[in-house]
């Protein structure tokens, strides 16, 4: 006979629930998102700014290096205008930011559960951690 743990178990909040069914759904949908993407690159079914070859032969280049001399585009400037949107290494790097800004979108819909739960603290850590995130991912503070 199989022995029940005395240790009660932990409650399930329903914010929990809200955030792990919106991270669930996304995640399948970035991961086809980001597959994709990548054959689309790799596959070179839309043109390129900048070419695999290219990349691969520059590797070892710092970062900086290596922009200047692939006048690869840096921060958001990959999406300053409409015709970029139609480039394949465009729409792979658009897949990675879909997979990072995940827990952004868990985030902006938990916080109101949070709200309606009478637990506003975790609420207001939900939208500044929202906030602090697209401050981040912005570009604002840097130099």
């Amino acid at each position: 006979m199989k022995q029940q743990s005395t240790a009660a178990r932990p409650p399930v909040h329903h914010e929990q629930l809200a955030y792990a069914g919106v991270l669930d759904r996304l995640s399948h949908l970035a991961m086809l998102f980001l597959a994709g993407g990548y054959m689309t690159y790799v596959f070179r079914l839309l043109p390129q700014k900048v070419g695999i070859a290219d990349i691969a032969a520059n590797w070892h280049l710092r970062a900086s290096e290596m922009q200047a001399r692939l006048d690869a585009p840096v921060g958001w400037s990959f999406i300053a205008s409409p015709e970029s949107f139609l480039r394949g290494d465009a729409l792979s790097y658009l897949s990675i930011i879909l997979v990072c800004m995940i827990p952004v979108a868990c985030l902006l819909w938990t916080a109101p559960s949070f709200f309606r739960e009478k637990r506003p603290v975790f609420g207001i850590i939900a939208i500044l951690q929202v906030v602090i995130l697209a401050v981040a991912s912005s570009g604002i503070l840097v130099r």
